[in-house]
Protein backbone atom coordinates (compact mmCIF):
# COMPACT_ATOMS: atom_id res chain seq x y z
CA UNK A 1 0.00 0.00 0.00
CA UNK A 2 1.12 3.42 -0.63
CA UNK A 3 1.68 5.96 1.79
CA UNK A 4 1.20 10.10 0.96
CA UNK A 5 3.28 11.88 3.08
CA UNK A 6 1.90 15.81 3.40
CA UNK A 7 4.74 18.36 4.35
CA UNK A 8 4.01 20.24 7.37
CA UNK A 9 3.59 23.68 5.31
CA UNK A 10 0.49 22.05 3.79
CA UNK A 11 -1.23 22.07 7.21
CA UNK A 12 0.10 25.50 7.93
CA UNK A 13 -1.42 27.02 4.64
CA UNK A 14 -4.55 25.19 5.10
CA UNK A 15 -5.00 26.16 8.77
CA UNK A 16 -4.05 29.94 7.94
CA UNK A 17 -6.80 29.68 4.96
CA UNK A 18 -9.62 28.79 7.34
CA UNK A 19 -12.34 31.60 7.56
CA UNK A 20 -11.31 32.23 11.02
CA UNK A 21 -8.30 33.65 9.44
CA UNK A 22 -9.81 35.86 6.95
CA UNK A 23 -10.13 38.97 7.74
CA UNK A 24 -14.06 39.80 7.77
CA UNK A 25 -14.81 43.17 5.71
CA UNK A 26 -18.33 43.50 7.90
CA UNK A 27 -15.72 43.47 10.63
CA UNK A 28 -13.48 45.98 9.56
CA UNK A 29 -16.41 49.10 8.25
CA UNK A 30 -16.87 48.80 4.52
CA UNK A 31 -17.67 51.74 2.46
CA UNK A 32 -20.39 52.18 0.37
CA UNK A 33 -19.68 53.25 -3.20
CA UNK A 34 -20.66 57.01 -3.97
CA UNK A 35 -23.94 57.74 -4.96
CA UNK A 36 -24.70 60.79 -7.75
CA UNK A 37 -27.85 62.41 -8.57
CA UNK A 38 -28.13 64.67 -11.98
CA UNK A 39 -30.82 66.40 -13.83
CA UNK A 40 -33.03 64.21 -15.65
CA UNK A 41 -36.57 63.90 -16.75
CA UNK A 42 -37.26 62.42 -13.38
CA UNK A 43 -37.31 65.75 -11.46
CA UNK A 44 -40.13 67.47 -11.08
CA UNK A 45 -41.05 71.00 -12.19
CA UNK A 46 -43.32 73.81 -11.62
CA UNK A 47 -45.93 75.84 -13.42
CA UNK A 48 -45.10 79.31 -14.71
CA UNK A 49 -43.89 81.70 -11.91
CA UNK A 50 -42.48 84.63 -11.49
CA UNK A 51 -39.45 84.98 -9.57
CA UNK A 52 -38.43 86.90 -6.92
CA UNK A 53 -35.11 89.36 -6.46
CA UNK A 54 -34.88 87.60 -2.51
CA UNK A 55 -34.53 84.25 -2.07
CA UNK A 56 -37.24 82.41 -0.59
CA UNK A 57 -38.09 81.81 3.17
CA UNK A 58 -38.11 78.48 4.67
CA UNK A 59 -42.14 78.69 4.83
CA UNK A 60 -42.44 79.68 0.58
CA UNK A 61 -40.25 76.40 -0.46
CA UNK A 62 -42.62 73.25 -0.56
CA UNK A 63 -41.37 69.91 1.35
CA UNK A 64 -40.85 66.95 -0.12
CA UNK A 65 -44.47 65.69 -0.56
CA UNK A 66 -46.34 69.24 -1.16
CA UNK A 67 -47.35 70.31 -4.62
CA UNK A 68 -44.84 72.81 -6.19
CA UNK A 69 -45.98 76.40 -6.92
CA UNK A 70 -48.36 76.50 -10.20
CA UNK A 71 -48.44 72.18 -9.85
CA UNK A 72 -45.99 69.19 -10.19
CA UNK A 73 -45.16 67.87 -13.45
CA UNK A 74 -42.46 65.88 -15.22
CA UNK A 75 -39.83 67.70 -16.51
CA UNK A 76 -38.50 67.33 -19.80
CA UNK A 77 -35.27 67.51 -21.60
CA UNK A 78 -34.01 70.73 -22.51
CA UNK A 79 -32.62 72.22 -26.19
CA UNK A 80 -29.20 73.84 -25.21
CA UNK A 81 -27.07 76.82 -26.42
CA UNK A 82 -24.24 74.53 -28.45
CA UNK A 83 -21.78 76.74 -26.71
CA UNK A 84 -23.30 75.92 -22.34
CA UNK A 85 -21.29 73.65 -20.34
CA UNK A 86 -23.53 70.75 -19.80
CA UNK A 87 -22.63 68.86 -16.93
CA UNK A 88 -21.26 65.45 -17.94
CA UNK A 89 -23.96 62.58 -16.90
CA UNK A 90 -26.71 65.01 -16.84
CA UNK A 91 -29.63 65.60 -18.93
CA UNK A 92 -30.33 69.46 -19.31
CA UNK A 93 -34.16 69.85 -18.18
CA UNK A 94 -36.62 72.46 -18.28
CA UNK A 95 -40.36 72.85 -18.38
CA UNK A 96 -41.12 72.56 -22.25
CA UNK A 97 -38.46 71.62 -25.29
CA UNK A 98 -37.72 74.92 -25.45
CA UNK A 99 -38.08 78.44 -23.68
CA UNK A 100 -41.31 80.43 -24.65
CA UNK A 101 -40.76 83.32 -23.61
CA UNK A 102 -37.84 85.23 -21.86
CA UNK A 103 -38.61 85.76 -18.21
CA UNK A 104 -39.55 82.31 -17.55
CA UNK A 105 -39.28 80.66 -14.23
CA UNK A 106 -39.61 77.15 -12.85
CA UNK A 107 -38.65 75.15 -9.55
CA UNK A 108 -37.07 71.99 -9.83
CA UNK A 109 -36.95 69.18 -7.11
CA UNK A 110 -35.65 65.89 -6.32
CA UNK A 111 -35.65 64.39 -2.97
CA UNK A 112 -32.66 62.24 -1.59
CA UNK A 113 -33.30 59.40 0.79
CA UNK A 114 -30.26 58.99 2.59
CA UNK A 115 -29.81 55.95 5.42
CA UNK A 116 -27.25 55.47 8.13
CA UNK A 117 -23.99 55.36 6.40
CA UNK A 118 -21.59 58.04 7.66
CA UNK A 119 -21.33 61.01 4.89
CA UNK A 120 -17.85 62.39 4.12
CA UNK A 121 -18.46 64.64 1.71
CA UNK A 122 -21.49 65.78 -0.97
CA UNK A 123 -20.36 68.13 -4.27
CA UNK A 124 -22.75 69.97 -5.73
CA UNK A 125 -22.35 70.98 -9.94
CA UNK A 126 -24.35 73.64 -11.64
CA UNK A 127 -24.80 74.95 -14.93
CA UNK A 128 -27.81 76.71 -16.37
CA UNK A 129 -29.36 79.26 -18.61
CA UNK A 130 -29.45 81.77 -17.07
CA UNK A 131 -29.51 82.19 -12.90
CA UNK A 132 -30.52 79.52 -10.32
CA UNK A 133 -30.95 79.33 -7.01
CA UNK A 134 -30.66 75.97 -5.23
CA UNK A 135 -31.95 75.17 -1.71
CA UNK A 136 -31.21 71.73 0.05
CA UNK A 137 -33.34 70.88 2.92
CA UNK A 138 -34.72 74.79 3.01
CA UNK A 139 -31.71 76.29 3.21
CA UNK A 140 -29.90 78.18 0.22
CA UNK A 141 -26.77 77.53 -1.31
CA UNK A 142 -25.34 80.32 -1.70
CA UNK A 143 -23.03 81.90 -3.86
CA UNK A 144 -19.26 81.73 -3.28
CA UNK A 145 -17.74 81.70 -6.31
CA UNK A 146 -17.75 85.26 -8.50
CA UNK A 147 -16.36 86.19 -11.96
CA UNK A 148 -17.14 89.36 -11.99
CA UNK A 149 -20.12 89.03 -14.05
CA UNK A 150 -22.44 89.47 -10.64
CA UNK A 151 -21.39 91.81 -8.22
CA UNK A 152 -22.19 90.32 -4.53
CA UNK A 153 -24.92 87.88 -6.13
CA UNK A 154 -27.21 90.56 -7.70
CA UNK A 155 -27.17 92.41 -11.29
CA UNK A 156 -29.42 94.77 -12.19
CA UNK A 157 -29.94 92.91 -15.43
CA UNK A 158 -30.43 89.21 -13.67
CA UNK A 159 -32.63 90.68 -10.71
CA UNK A 160 -31.40 87.41 -8.68
CA UNK A 161 -29.64 88.38 -5.44
CA UNK A 162 -27.65 85.37 -4.04
CA UNK A 163 -27.60 82.96 -6.90
CA UNK A 164 -26.31 79.49 -6.83
CA UNK A 165 -25.40 79.11 -10.99
CA UNK A 166 -25.45 81.44 -13.45
CA UNK A 167 -23.56 81.88 -17.37
CA UNK A 168 -24.16 78.75 -19.52
CA UNK A 169 -20.62 78.77 -19.75
CA UNK A 170 -19.17 77.93 -16.50
CA UNK A 171 -20.29 75.08 -14.26
CA UNK A 172 -20.14 75.80 -10.48
CA UNK A 173 -19.04 73.53 -7.47
CA UNK A 174 -20.23 73.57 -3.84
CA UNK A 175 -19.65 71.93 -1.09
CA UNK A 176 -22.42 71.10 0.17
CA UNK A 177 -21.72 68.03 2.84
CA UNK A 178 -22.94 70.13 4.84
CA UNK A 179 -26.70 70.89 4.00
CA UNK A 180 -27.56 66.77 4.10
CA UNK A 181 -28.93 64.69 6.89
CA UNK A 182 -28.64 60.54 7.45
CA UNK A 183 -31.45 58.38 7.91
CA UNK A 184 -34.19 61.01 6.24
CA UNK A 185 -35.45 62.35 2.71
CA UNK A 186 -33.41 65.53 1.84
CA UNK A 187 -35.42 67.67 -0.83
CA UNK A 188 -33.29 69.73 -3.24
CA UNK A 189 -35.16 72.14 -4.73
CA UNK A 190 -33.90 74.69 -7.18
CA UNK A 191 -35.77 77.97 -8.46
CA UNK A 192 -34.18 78.75 -12.21
CA UNK A 193 -34.86 81.93 -14.42
CA UNK A 194 -34.27 82.29 -18.54
CA UNK A 195 -33.51 85.66 -19.84
CA UNK A 196 -32.52 83.64 -23.21
CA UNK A 197 -33.33 86.07 -25.60
CA UNK A 198 -33.96 83.71 -28.53
CA UNK A 199 -36.41 81.91 -26.70
CA UNK A 200 -34.21 78.34 -27.30
CA UNK A 201 -31.91 77.38 -24.83
CA UNK A 202 -33.10 77.77 -21.19
CA UNK A 203 -32.08 75.22 -19.55
CA UNK A 204 -30.69 73.29 -15.56
CA UNK A 205 -27.67 71.22 -15.25
CA UNK A 206 -26.74 69.75 -11.77
CA UNK A 207 -24.88 66.91 -10.45
CA UNK A 208 -24.44 65.91 -6.65
CA UNK A 209 -22.31 62.97 -5.75
CA UNK A 210 -22.25 62.36 -2.38
CA UNK A 211 -19.07 60.26 -0.92
CA UNK A 212 -19.29 57.90 1.86
CA UNK A 213 -17.11 57.40 4.63
CA UNK A 214 -16.28 54.10 6.42
CA UNK A 215 -18.56 52.46 9.38
CA UNK A 216 -17.67 53.00 12.83
CA UNK A 217 -16.29 50.20 14.39
CA UNK A 218 -19.57 48.38 16.77
CA UNK A 219 -18.34 49.35 20.44
CA UNK A 220 -18.98 46.31 23.16
CA UNK A 221 -20.68 47.88 26.26
CA UNK A 222 -18.39 47.94 29.12
CA UNK A 223 -18.98 45.53 31.80
CA UNK A 224 -20.99 46.66 34.86
CA UNK A 225 -19.79 45.49 37.88
CA UNK A 226 -22.62 44.92 40.65
CA UNK A 227 -22.36 44.91 44.13
CA UNK A 228 -23.59 42.05 46.11
CA UNK A 229 -26.79 41.77 46.93
CA UNK A 230 -27.42 43.41 50.55
CA UNK A 231 -30.41 41.60 52.40
CA UNK A 232 -33.25 44.56 53.51
CA UNK A 233 -33.48 44.72 57.10
CA UNK A 234 -37.27 45.53 56.86
CA UNK A 235 -40.36 44.22 55.09
CA UNK A 236 -40.71 47.78 53.76
CA UNK A 237 -40.29 48.06 49.62
CA UNK A 238 -38.38 50.84 48.47
CA UNK A 239 -40.04 53.29 45.86
CA UNK A 240 -38.49 53.32 42.59
CA UNK A 241 -35.94 55.93 41.62
CA UNK A 242 -37.12 57.51 38.14
CA UNK A 243 -34.91 60.61 38.37
CA UNK A 244 -31.90 60.13 36.81
CA UNK A 245 -30.23 63.29 36.55
CA UNK A 246 -31.29 66.30 37.87
CA UNK A 247 -33.22 68.38 35.25
CA UNK A 248 -31.32 71.84 34.57
CA UNK A 249 -31.37 74.78 36.76
CA UNK A 250 -30.52 77.07 33.52
CA UNK A 251 -32.83 77.74 30.99
CA UNK A 252 -31.77 79.62 27.92
CA UNK A 253 -34.76 81.62 25.97
CA UNK A 254 -35.51 85.14 24.27
CA UNK A 255 -35.96 88.05 26.81
CA UNK A 256 -34.09 86.36 29.66
CA UNK A 257 -30.04 86.18 28.74
CA UNK A 258 -27.86 85.10 31.28
CA UNK A 259 -25.28 86.79 32.67
CA UNK A 260 -21.83 86.42 30.53
CA UNK A 261 -19.93 86.81 34.25
CA UNK A 262 -21.79 83.59 35.41
CA UNK A 263 -21.04 81.73 32.59
CA UNK A 264 -18.46 78.66 33.17
CA UNK A 265 -16.76 75.82 31.18
CA UNK A 266 -19.37 73.04 31.48
CA UNK A 267 -22.00 75.16 32.35
CA UNK A 268 -25.39 73.80 30.26
CA UNK A 269 -28.56 75.59 29.37
CA UNK A 270 -31.29 74.25 27.93
CA UNK A 271 -32.98 75.99 24.62
CA UNK A 272 -36.55 76.83 26.17
CA UNK A 273 -39.30 76.77 23.25
CA UNK A 274 -37.26 74.80 20.80
CA UNK A 275 -39.54 72.35 19.02
CA UNK A 276 -39.19 69.99 16.94
CA UNK A 277 -42.21 67.70 14.69
CA UNK A 278 -42.52 63.85 15.98
CA UNK A 279 -39.26 61.51 14.83
CA UNK A 280 -38.21 64.59 12.89
CA UNK A 281 -34.97 66.71 12.46
CA UNK A 282 -36.51 69.92 11.40
CA UNK A 283 -37.29 72.66 13.76
CA UNK A 284 -40.75 73.92 13.93
CA UNK A 285 -40.87 77.58 13.43
CA UNK A 286 -42.26 78.53 16.72
CA UNK A 287 -38.45 77.71 17.41
CA UNK A 288 -36.70 80.49 15.73
CA UNK A 289 -37.24 83.57 18.58
CA UNK A 290 -34.96 81.46 20.95
CA UNK A 291 -32.20 80.39 18.22
CA UNK A 292 -32.72 83.94 17.11
CA UNK A 293 -31.84 85.60 20.92
CA UNK A 294 -29.22 82.76 20.96
CA UNK A 295 -27.26 83.91 17.68
CA UNK A 296 -27.68 87.42 18.94
CA UNK A 297 -26.18 86.61 22.99
CA UNK A 298 -23.45 84.28 20.83
CA UNK A 299 -22.80 87.31 18.36
CA UNK A 300 -22.56 89.58 21.24
CA UNK A 301 -20.09 87.54 23.18
CA UNK A 302 -17.75 86.12 20.45
CA UNK A 303 -15.05 84.45 22.62
CA UNK A 304 -18.26 81.90 23.97
CA UNK A 305 -18.14 78.59 22.13
CA UNK A 306 -20.64 75.56 22.65
CA UNK A 307 -21.44 72.23 21.97
CA UNK A 308 -25.14 71.42 20.94
CA UNK A 309 -26.67 68.48 22.77
CA UNK A 310 -29.71 66.76 21.31
CA UNK A 311 -31.60 64.04 23.71
CA UNK A 312 -34.81 62.46 22.94
CA UNK A 313 -37.39 60.39 25.08
CA UNK A 314 -36.97 56.51 26.10
CA UNK A 315 -39.29 55.38 22.96
CA UNK A 316 -37.37 55.14 20.05
CA UNK A 317 -34.37 51.72 19.54
CA UNK A 318 -30.90 53.08 20.71
CA UNK A 319 -29.80 53.80 16.71
CA UNK A 320 -32.73 56.04 15.69
CA UNK A 321 -32.67 57.61 18.92
CA UNK A 322 -28.62 58.36 18.04
CA UNK A 323 -28.99 59.76 14.94
CA UNK A 324 -32.41 61.56 15.40
CA UNK A 325 -31.03 63.51 18.41
CA UNK A 326 -27.92 64.37 16.03
CA UNK A 327 -29.18 65.36 13.38
CA UNK A 328 -31.80 67.68 16.02
CA UNK A 329 -28.41 68.91 17.48
CA UNK A 330 -27.12 69.88 13.87
CA UNK A 331 -30.23 71.49 13.00
CA UNK A 332 -29.59 73.92 15.52
CA UNK A 333 -25.79 74.27 14.84
CA UNK A 334 -27.04 75.04 11.12
CA UNK A 335 -29.72 77.46 12.21
CA UNK A 336 -26.75 79.55 14.42
CA UNK A 337 -24.15 79.50 11.34
CA UNK A 338 -26.76 80.93 8.97
CA UNK A 339 -27.45 83.37 11.67
CA UNK A 340 -23.74 84.73 12.10
CA UNK A 341 -22.60 82.56 14.32
CA UNK A 342 -19.10 81.65 12.96
CA UNK A 343 -19.02 77.89 12.91
CA UNK A 344 -15.47 77.01 14.83
CA UNK A 345 -17.91 78.29 17.78
CA UNK A 346 -20.14 75.57 17.43
CA UNK A 347 -19.91 71.56 17.61
CA UNK A 348 -22.60 69.35 17.91
CA UNK A 349 -23.10 66.01 19.39
CA UNK A 350 -26.59 63.03 19.60
CA UNK A 351 -27.02 61.87 23.05
CA UNK A 352 -29.82 59.91 22.08
CA UNK A 353 -31.78 58.24 25.16
CA UNK A 354 -28.66 58.04 27.09
CA UNK A 355 -29.09 61.05 29.61
CA UNK A 356 -32.77 61.33 30.63
CA UNK A 357 -33.97 63.45 33.04
CA UNK A 358 -36.93 60.82 34.35
CA UNK A 359 -36.47 57.20 33.64
CA UNK A 360 -39.69 56.63 32.77
CA UNK A 361 -42.28 56.40 29.31
CA UNK A 362 -44.67 58.84 29.52
CA UNK A 363 -46.54 62.11 27.95
CA UNK A 364 -44.54 64.06 30.68
CA UNK A 365 -41.27 62.30 30.67
CA UNK A 366 -41.13 62.26 27.10
CA UNK A 367 -41.88 66.47 27.05
CA UNK A 368 -38.90 66.30 29.96
CA UNK A 369 -36.52 64.10 27.99
CA UNK A 370 -36.85 65.30 24.67
CA UNK A 371 -34.77 68.76 24.76
CA UNK A 372 -31.28 70.42 22.96
CA UNK A 373 -29.22 71.82 25.60
CA UNK A 374 -26.06 73.80 24.72
CA UNK A 375 -22.84 73.48 26.74
CA UNK A 376 -20.37 76.27 27.62
CA UNK A 377 -17.01 74.68 25.95
CA UNK A 378 -15.14 78.02 25.97
CA UNK A 379 -15.68 81.37 27.08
Amino acid sequence: MMRVRFPACFFAVAFFASTAFIPNPEKQGTVKPPQTIVTDISWEVSGLMHFGEYPLSAEQIASATSPLYGGTFKAVEAETNGRSQIIPGSVPIWRNRTADSEGETYQFRRNVALGADPVKKITLEVNCDDVARIYINKRLVSVDKRDGKLKDGYDEWFLFRSVSGFMYNRIYTYDVTDYFFTNVTNTILAEVVSLAFDGSHAYFSARIVIEFGPKPEPTKPAPVKRKPAVQPKTQATTPPVTQTTSPPKNVFEAGHDPEIDDLHIGNILELGHVFFKANDYRLDTASYRTLLALATFMNKHPGLKIEVGGHTNLRPNDRFANELSRNRARAVKLFLTDNGVAANRLTYRGYGKTRPHVDAISREADRINQRVEVKVTQK
